[in-house]
């Protein structure tokens, strides 16, 4: 095995340790009671996240052969056009969304109602910094560090750009494990992949991803406050029908195509402001693709699996 073959094989390891540990790791604070944003709760999510995601890549950067793999990533310095994930980031979360709204339509039409939400609503001004800091901030840098300045760069190297891209973004989507998310996940991961191709640079994508996040978060904290001032216009029977698969489909539908065609735009925007940033292609790797550098992805794409089974039988109400 080659030099780029190991660098491959090492990347791809990285990677599957990510599901393997997502599975594995929770199941040791089971027992364990955390009170929503305080401090265990904040430790153990950025735990997860940095440990888990960014750390691993980090050592291996202290390596020779990891040396090598962080010069070849995309760390260029962002110019003027950052400005661009501003609008892009706004247009794709509601897009996002309603591809969401759509899949969630059809899951609920096969039976399979959405399972509670995994992040808790802050409530106060002081857990609203907290939710921003691990489920915005501290995602945004670690997933992006690994998924876009570290493992695309060398999928990249190793296949055509669109290949690189796509498989980059599933690769990404598929740790999530979260069914009800998966379409969205898919397109928010191939979203990234092909900006950070463009701009050859994490630090658009990190802005993407953490408003992408961020204004979720802002959502889950505003709601609430917004339902007090409508003076209990969402009744439980108005809540009940939002989530009929006919009202969840006509809401998605109604995002898809303004917001679509808003991320379609100001993509290309990004892609037309950012052309100095690739002035030459990526070098590709010569020879064959090295089969054996893809084995650990196999450990790794089993256990995303399992996570997705787990989702899956949680959606159906299935115990565990």
């Amino acid at each position: 095995m080659n030099r780029e073959a190991r660098k491959l094989l090492v990347v791809n390891a990285l990677y599957a340790l990510i599901p393997l540990l997502l599975a594995g790791l929770p199941l040791l604070f089971s027992g364990m009671t955390l009170e929503a944003y305080g401090p265990g709760y904040a430790l153990y999510m950025i735990g997860m996240e940095a440990g888990i995601i960014a750390l691993p890549a980090l050592l291996f950067f202290r390596t020779p052969l990891g040396r090598e793999v962080q010069s070849e990533g995309f760390w260029q310095r962002p110019k003027s056009a950052l400005l661009l994930v501003l609008p892009l980031a706004l247009c794709a979360y509601f897009f996002v969304n309603g591809v969401t709204a759509c899949w969630l339509a059809l899951l609920q039409a096969l039976g399979l109602s959405q399972a509670a939400a995994a992040v808790p609503s802050p409530q106060t001004p002081g857990e609203l910094a907290v939710a921003l800091l691990v489920v915005a901030v501290v995602p945004a840098l670690s997933e992006e560090f690994f998924f876009r300045g570290v493992l695309l760069p060398r999928l990249a190297r190793h296949f055509s750009p669109a290949a690189a891209i796509l498989l980059g973004g599933a690769l990404f989507a598929l740790v999530h494990g979260d069914l009800a998310s998966l379409p969205g996940h898919l397109l928010l991961g191939a979203g990234l992949a092909l900006a950070a191709y463009w701009t050859r640079s994490i630090w658009y994508t990190a802005l993407w991803h953490f408003l992408q996040n961020g204004i979720a978060v802002l959502i889950l904290y505003v709601s609430p406050r917004l339902l007090e001032l409508t003076a209990g216009a969402q009744t439980a029977q108005s809540a009940a029908l939002a989530e009929e698969p006919l009202v969840l489909l006509a809401g998605g539908l109604m995002l898809l195509v303004p917001f679509g065609l808003g991320t379609a735009l100001f993509l290309f925007l990004l892609w037309l402001t950012t052309k100095e940033h690739r002035p030459l292609p990526l070098p590709r790797a010569e020879g064959r693709l090295p089969g054996p550098a893809f084995a650990p992805l196999g450990a790794g794409l089993l256990c995303a699996l399992l996570l997705y089974v787990l989702s899956g039988l949680q959606m159906a109400g299935v115990g565990l």
